[in-house]
């Protein structure tokens, strides 16, 4: 048993456990190790809802050596919602060149499962992450305006866009957070980090709590709420902090 994942429900427990036998069995040598992040190894997994999120190493990551392990993987997802990163441990550091703030939130939220760790003394140089959160928070942007304006009078898949943003901006939030030497809380939950943005960057903290508020709700949300006006304010949110990152980057003139 997986002693340390606090909230995790016996089944994904041991849908985890075939997992790791799997791979060590079937990946043999070509298998390098397993590492959990997300929700589920922060200790906040919400059955129902939470994907179960993995680091498959390999160190070959070949055709052969995946079709070898996919039954494995395609079994782990259809039991638990595991959703699998597949890399080697030599790739690391370049992806995280290339996706800095997602694998920075892997180094400070993951459990090895087996294997050595390669994340332990991953270092992203400060420029680099600046560059990737400015283009995250534009992404965001950029893909929150489209959808509104093809889904400005269905209220519910502005809900359902929404939720679906919160917890990328909280994690953008975070490195920004990071970045500018702010106060960064003790817990990361998303309502946390946004009343601590807020706070650092000048934001409308009614707004995100209110975000924060809906992703926490999720599907028993009562209905109250006015998701085009909430969509609005996040976007005029957005906007600003993205012009933010784009400075600290140097992308803007």
């Amino acid at each position: 048993m997986f002693l340390s994942l606090p909230g995790a429900p016996k089944a994904v427990i041991a849908a985890l456990e075939s997992l790791t036998e799997a791979l060590q069995k079937h990946g043999g040598s070509d298998f390098a190790g397993l590492v959990l992040y997300g929700g589920l190894a922060r200790g906040r997994f919400r059955e129902g809802r939470s994907d179960v999120n993995v680091v498959v190493l390999l160190h070959r990551a070949g055709a052969d050596v995946l079709g070898r392990i996919g039954p494995a993987l395609r079994s782990a997802r259809r039991a638990a919602a595991v959703e699998a990163m597949l890399i080697t441990p030599a790739e690391v550091p370049a992806a995280a060149f290339e996706f800095a703030t997602t694998f920075l939130d892997i180094k400070r939220h993951h459990v090895m499962l087996a294997g050595e760790d390669p994340f332990a003394a991953l270092e992203v140089p400060r420029v680099i992450v600046q560059l990737r959160v400015a283009q995250g928070l534009r992404d965001l942007l950029l893909r929150l305006r489209r959808h509104y304006s093809v889904a400005y009078d269905d209220a519910l898949s502005l809900k359902e866009t929404l939720l679906d943003c919160a917890r990328p901006l909280a994690i953008e939030l975070l490195a920004l957070l990071h970045d500018g030497g702010h106060a960064v809380p003790d817990d990361d939950r998303t309502d946390e980090v946004f009343a601590a943005a807020a706070q650092a960057f000048d934001l409308d903290g009614r707004s995100l709590a209110a975000l924060a508020a809906l992703r926490a709700a999720g599907s028993k949300e009562d209905g109250t709420l006015d998701a085009a006006a909430l969509y609005g304010r996040v976007l005029e949110q957005l906007a600003a902090l993205a012009d933010r990152a784009d400075a600290l980057a140097g992308a803007s003139t």
